[in-house]
């Protein structure tokens, strides 16, 4: 329903004037200039063209007196019913998904015959009933219900009648939400537990080193088997690498099963885990598990030297060593017969040379770590002989003064991309107690960023306390102070957790540590690992001769799968989408081989993931009809059976809801409108036509 009024900007009476002014302009121009026999038309055309006029100068006139249109609109809109429908494999795999469907159907029309909107939503789509395919492998009722809630703010939305087994394998319990709306509930499947055999849970690293063993573990969960024993077998490439024979104890429960396997070929790596089928089993879907670890070549080496025994030395491997691909190793001069000879020609990812050069350490000593290092960590302290660590390095030289320090706290480089850190931790980090720097010039010698600035009291200087660089393709890194212990202890002693000075010190040995990618052309999956429900994004970056990455280049993709099948792909990079997907794929480990020809070069890239069928859905086939009645009683809703329906279809009968009227208003300026100006138009052209054809001007 819509209501219209005219308004005006200024006081209405000025529609008086304006009249006056179109009959004064009309008289004006054609009635008195007949009388004086000065017009050759006769009477009534002298009549048309004054109307033409008077009509023309009104409405000029009226659009200075601003009028407008207020437009108030009532919009009634019924009490809306949504049905939320679970529409997860697990549904399916009880064969009750086609059962209720028709009860359901014929509900929604007998709801809607009251007076209702019906609208059907499911965890993937909004479907009418009949459309719904039962094949969704997550199944988070807390967040199809959210969804619901955030989709009809503001509307007349009645209940929610939610059409589902209970069962929820992702976010958290539909129980500790509350809803703004009436929640019925209708339950489905069967709430009696099957007799079954099923792989619940894997536990493996995600990446192994090769030639070790590593564990993996899985958890064979047992319902009405007490007694009962079966084998449970790892399959690799084909072949059974492990078995084992497990007994169950009781009707139902857990048992799990320790394989120590052997890490050979490098790459990706694919295992199968499966227990043995018993005919009595509901279904053999959930029997096989999936595991795949990456084999890599080993652990990344640092080497930690130092001057003598300091308590940053603990610090600092208890910070490394968070990161399972590192591997420490210290050495302290003077307190054993280590010295570098021993590691001569031992390649180091990372060498740490703590308050060195120094005492006990040479110059062709330090140049034999040096040449040893793929990158360098220089810590600056008391002990360190200046003048050997300014020939030494190449990112900085220490001018220092009468042997004196200074005391700062540490302050963030905001324009430092070479890694980021939470903004919580930089907070953490900048409120550090100070450390003792040497007191001094500095002067730098090639390109580098400082890292971490000094802040001498509540002054923030732009002088340097951590800064990095690279010399000769090699990262170097120069920390101008010791005694970050002490950092360690102060969080713990605050936070009870050294989350913060970890996950700084683990970043930066990540920054040196990490080999610099100079390759032209890169294609690589955006993860390693995918899950065969989503699509498999690719990466690609294409650089010239002088590192500028180019565009609009023709890109061949090749993926090979353990089944040895080969599928094909190109696509064309542009500036503003630089990745591919691919979808649909199933389970396995995928090699892929890319290549593209710049400027007559073939340049190629390859590498290898891996795609996981999800299959918690077949791990969980009892119904939680409990869970159901609790959100239907804590709401006001009602519960019921797929059986039963009429229960809520009484509910809606009884509970008579009012529809909502809304109300908008809208404000349109008439001068805005325009066929006014077409119709002033036409006005202007009729009259001119008319004394043209009348023959005047």
């Amino acid at each position: 329903m819509q209501k219209i009024q005219l308004l005006f900007d200024n006081s209405p009476w000025l529609i008086v004037p304006s009249l006056l002014v179109g009959i004064a302009y009309a008289l004006l121009l054609y009635l008195k200039g007949r009388k004086l026999g000065t017009v050759s038309w006769g009477k009534t055309i002298n009549y048309v063209l004054a109307g033409l006029r008077f009509v023309l100068v009104t409405l000029l006139c009226l659009l200075i007196v601003g009028p407008f249109i207020k437009q108030i609109r009532n919009t009634i809109e019924e009490p809306i019913v949504v049905f939320a429908v679970d529409n997860s494999a697990s549904i399916q795999s009880v064969g009750d998904s086609g059962q209720w469907i028709p009860e359901v159907a014929a509900l929604q029309n007998e709801i809607q015959q009251q007076d209702y909107q019906v609208e059907t939503r499911s965890f993937s789509s909004s479907d009418a009933l009949e459309n719904i395919a039962f094949s969704e492998q997550r199944s988070d009722i807390e967040g199809l219900l959210s969804d619901i809630e955030t989709e009809y703010e503001g509307r007349n939305l009645a209940s929610v009648v939610l059409v589902t087994d209970g069962i929820y394998n992702e976010g958290i319990s539909p129980a500790y939400a509350s809803y703004p709306f009436r929640l019925h509930t209708i339950g489905v499947g069967d709430t009696v537990p099957k007799q079954d055999l099923k792989v619940s849970n894997l536990y493996f690293n995600k990446i192994a080193y090769q030639g070790n063993k590593f564990p993996l573990v899985a958890e064979i969960s047992n319902t009405g088997f007490s007694g009962e024993s079966v084998a449970v077998s790892v399959n690799y490439q084909g072949k059974t690498i492990a078995n084992e024979q497990i007994t169950f104890n009781q009707d139902r429960g857990i048992t799990s099963v320790e394989f120590l396997l052997e890490a050979a070929e490098e790459g990706m790596s694919h295992y199968v885990v499966a227990v043995e089928n018993i005919e009595a089993e509901f279904t053999s879907e959930n029997n096989v598990s999936h595991a795949y670890i990456e084999i890599i070549e080993g652990k990344e080496s640092i080497l930690l030297v130092a001057q003598s025994p300091h308590p940053d030395i603990k610090a600092l491997k208890l910070a490394i060593e968070q990161n399972k691909n590192y591997e420490v190793e210290t050495a302290i001069l003077g307190l054993s017969a280590w010295n570098p000879s021993t590691v001569a020609n031992s390649k180091f990812d990372l060498v740490i040379l703590h308050q060195l050069p120094g005492r006990g350490l040479n110059d062709t000593q330090l140049n034999q770590l040096v040449q040893d290092a793929n990158a360098l960590w220089y810590i600056v302290g008391g002990q360190s002989n200046i003048p050997m660590f300014n020939r030494s390095n190449g990112l900085l030289e220490i001018i220092r003064q009468n042997n004196e320090t200074d005391e700062v706290r540490p302050l963030f480089n905001a324009s430092f991309n070479g890694f980021q850190l939470e903004n919580d931790y930089q907070t953490i980090i900048e409120g550090f107690i100070p450390l003792k720097v040497p007191f001094g010039q500095i002067n730098f010698k090639g390109e580098n960023t400082s890292l971490l600035y000094r802040q001498v009291g509540n002054v923030k200087t732009s002088q340097p306390l951590l800064v990095t660089g690279e010399i000769e393709d090699k990262k170097q890194a120069v920390l101008l102070a010791d005694g970050v212990w002490q950092w360690r202890l102060q969080e713990y002693a605050k936070n009870e957790n050294t989350q913060a000075f970890n996950a700084f010190f683990t970043k930066l040995i990540q920054f040196l540590s990490a080999k610099e990618d100079k390759r032209r052309f890169k294609v690589y999956p955006v993860r390693n690992e995918f899950e065969d429900t989503e699509p498999i994004v690719f990466e690609t970056e294409i650089y010239n001769d002088i590192y500028e990455e180019v565009y609009g280049q023709s890109v061949s993709l090749s993926l090979t799968g353990e089944d040895g099948e080969e599928r094909n792909f190109s696509y064309v990079t542009n500036e503003n989408n630089t990745q591919y997907r691919i979808g649909n794929l199933p389970e396995g480990i995928y090699s892929y081989q890319a290549s593209v020809n710049l400027n007559d070069e073939q340049l190629t890239s390859s590498g290898e993931f891996s795609v996981r069928r999800l299959e918690i859905e077949t791990l969980n086939l009892t119904a939680n009809h409990n869970l159901l009645r609790e959100l239907a009683q804590t709401s006001g809703g009602k519960f019921t059976t797929a059986e039963k329906l009429g229960a809520i279809s009484e509910v809606f009968q009884n509970q008579k809801l009012q529809s909502k009227i809304y109300t908008s208003e809208a404000f349109l300026p008439i001068i805005n409108l325009k066929w006014l100006f077409f119709l002033l138009l036409l006005l202007v052209a009729a009259e001119w036509s008319i004394r043209k054809y009348m023959g005047s001007y």
